[in-house]
């Protein structure tokens, strides 16, 4: 019990940190007008971005940590749950805060967004460890972020740009943002493991 206490108290800086990173790259789309929010408070983003970015990151770790407590064999899970680099941690959390920049300077050629980041995420894949695990992963991530930020839309609390550059949605959203949180999978993975696998 004591260790996974420990390993919950690793997922508070894990959130804090990605929370911030995320706040700050949500504020690029602002600035692109890659997206809009309807009751802006600073930086033209509403007070509960940050909130809410927090919340879902440490979501995100605790599922992470339960689910690969439960994993079958078959799925190679174990380094993907070991000790990590604070380095590997900063090289994947950098790729994703570019894959991120990317979105919102280049959100006026949605089509070739999507396909760099649906591309550039196969080839990451091709060359990185536990591929199923963390294809499985980035799945996840995907379909759960497109029903969030969806959602959102829905009850108008957050609107992507709708102009002549827009790509057909997935609900309410750019697909191109599907392939955004698929190359997220690879900073949480690396987040985990130093966070909270650390020894």
């Amino acid at each position: 019990m004591p260790e996974s206490r420990n390993h919950y108290i690793g997922m508070l800086p894990l959130a804090l940190l990605a929370a911030v990173v995320a706040t700050f790259c949500d504020a690029i789309h602002v600035h692109t007008c890659t997206l809009v929010y309807p009751d802006p408070w600073l930086f033209n983003q509403s007070f509960w971005v940050f909130p809410l970015f927090f919340i879902s990151f440490f979501i995100m770790a605790v599922a992470y940590f339960l689910v690969t407590k439960i994993l079958p064999d078959a799925i190679s899970h174990e380094q993907s749950t070991s000790p990590g680099s604070f380095q590997a941690c900063i090289e994947t959390l950098t790729c994703f805060i570019m894959v991120y920049l990317l979105s919102g300077f280049g959100n006026r050629e949605p089509i070739l967004l999507s396909i760099i980041f649906y591309a550039s995420f196969f080839l990451r894949l091709a060359f990185t460890y536990d591929k199923q695990f963390l294809f499985g992963l980035a799945v996840v991530l995907a379909v759960a972020g497109i029903l969030g930020e969806g959602t959102l839309a829905v009850f108008d609390m957050v609107q992507y740009r709708h102009d002549e550059y827009r790509l057909p949605e997935i609900f309410n959203v750019p697909w191109w943002l599907g392939g955004l949180y698929m190359h997220g999978a690879f900073a949480l993975r690396e987040a985990m493991r130093f966070f909270v696998y650390k020894e």
